[in-house]
């Protein structure tokens, strides 16, 4: 199968909030939600596309530490599932180090849930070394009406 890994852009809504449905997410509330701790300076979406439809995606912010400098966070990796096996992941992550080293990142940051073991060897592959495993909870008052 031939596809493309590259930065997404505008015209990629459509197709994006497709994928991540399909993957059972919300892209809209994906893209609202902030991991860093300091303000993100900029989010964009890597993407793996075949004739115009998603095939993978993947989450990049990038905000400032500042102790550090600059750091990316990837967040919400999915994968057609058909696809698990090949080499597309390590084509997204390969791409994701590029845009880090042309925007001078200091280091990239990847929050993995525990049970994708796959994905974190794959990150592990990459010469991502596993920091630390964290729980996140959060208790909820009221539903947002929009």
């Amino acid at each position: 199968m031939e596809y493309e890994v590259r930065l997404a852009d505008g015209r990629d809504r459509t197709a994006l909030d497709r994928f991540y449905t399909r993957e059972g997410m919300d892209f809209r509330e994906l893209s609202r939600y902030k991991l860093s701790a300091g303000a993100t300076k900029e989010t964009m979406y890597i993407i793996a596309v075949t004739q115009e439809a998603v095939i993978a995606a993947l989450k990049l912010d990038i905000a400032e530490d500042p102790g550090f400098g600059n750091i990316g966070y990837i967040q919400h990796f999915e994968i057609e599932d058909e696809l698990e096996e090949t080499d597309l992941g390590a084509r997204m992550i390969s791409k994701t180090i590029e845009i880090a080293e042309k925007k001078k990142l200091r280091a990239l940051d990847a929050v993995v849930n525990d049970k994708r073991q796959k994905l974190i060897e794959m990150y592990v592959g990459s010469q991502f070394q596993e920091l630390h495993r964290e729980v996140r909870l959060r208790r909820e008052f009221r539903k947002r009406l929009f």
